[in-house]
């Protein structure tokens, strides 16, 4: 018998809402293929709470609430549904997804008593085997395979990060057929970048083109690319911009940069980055990993649409900065 409630938990949210994703899947699969869902974030549980789950569901389906950011849930709230496990409501399910549980420890330990606790989490920096695995995981989705070697150069070019990896494989996918995937397929798909996914939309950012930028990321939303996994491309090709500049990756042996900056970028990279370097001007770099970090908030605590989260992000950093007056005239003097 299933616990009446479900508490996914971990530090990555693409990663989390996955696992819940596929909980859903296995409640909707067991329910005959249909239950009434209903999905709210924490911080919009008003006083009334949670729906009544002990009413019947006015279409005969078994009920389903899922609540995001259960982190954020109020006292109030949690107590609701600590009180649902000592006394399940038939046909109905709650299943709560969180980054942490330091304001719900009481309850996140009930659920664990119930064996409804799924914490979902990345391997550690050193277990180059987990790392692999989760992008063996990752090939999967899309149909792929890999041995070691081609597992491993997805993580030099995308570091430990979840939605690098995710991005990087989502491009790797559009170009490679279904089957096993080589170093040489990798090279040519991800080290290159082609004209494909996220990091067509991250060159034409970092380009400072903006019209460009914003048509190739509507295509990539339309083509299914996820918003998470694209934000993770654009914070990387910034954050590899950066380290570029700064002469910490490039010029030392991948296993080295990967200890020091948690990714790599290869020598043959190096130029196209620091070309990008070359067009930012001072500060542009920061407010860009601000608009970022906005973005990536927006995304995961906000009821905005995300491809419009994406563009305003996109267009804002691919438009150059106006020069200051003063500045104007002295480039003129």
């Amino acid at each position: 018998m299933r616990p009446p409630v479900y508490l996914v938990t971990g530090p990555e949210e693409l990663l989390v809402r996955r696992e819940a994703d596929r909980l859903l899947a296995e409640l909707r699969e067991e329910a005959g293929g249909e239950v009434e869902l209903t999905d709210v974030r924490a911080a919009e549980l008003g006083e009334d709470g949670l729906p009544d789950l002990r009413t019947a569901s006015l279409f005969g389906a078994p009920r389903v609430v899922r609540v995001r950011d259960a982190q954020e849930l109020r006292a109030e709230h949690a107590r609701a549904l600590t009180a649902l496990l000592e006394a399940p409501p038939a046909d109905a399910t709650v299943v709560l997804t969180a980054s942490g549980t330091g304001r719900i420890q009481s309850l996140a330990k009930g659920i664990k008593a119930a064996g409804g606790r799924i914490d979902v989490g990345v391997p550690p920096d050193f277990d180059a085997k987990g790392w692999q695995r989760l992008v063996a995981e990752e090939l999967a989705r899309h149909g792929l395979s890999g041995q070691p070697p081609a597992l491993q150069a997805i993580l030099d070019h995308a570091g430990h990060d979840v939605g690098t990896i995710a991005a990087k494989v989502n491009g790797l996918a559009r170009v490679v057929e279904a089957g096993r995937v080589g170093v040489d397929d990798v090279e040519e798909a991800i080290a290159g970048h082609g004209n494909k996914g996220a990091f067509a939309v991250a060159d034409a950012m970092c380009d400072r083109d903006p019209a460009r930028a914003v048509t190739l990321l509507r295509g990539s939303l339309e083509a299914g690319e996820e918003p998470l996994m694209i934000l993770g491309a654009l914070t990387y090709r910034i954050r590899a911009i950066v380290a570029a500049g700064g002469g910490l990756v490039g010029r030392t042996d991948a296993k080295e940069q990967r200890g020091r900056m948690g990714f790599s970028v290869s020598k043959g990279q190096l130029g196209h980055l620091e070309r990008h370097r070359k067009a930012f001007g001072p500060g542009e770099l920061t407010t860009a990993y601000r608009t970022l970090a906005e973005a990536d908030r927006a995304l995961k605590g906000s009821d905005l649409e995300p491809g419009a989260v994406l563009e305003q992000a996109v267009a804002a950093i691919a438009t150059r900065a106006q020069p200051s007056t003063s500045a104007a005239r002295s480039a003129a003097r």
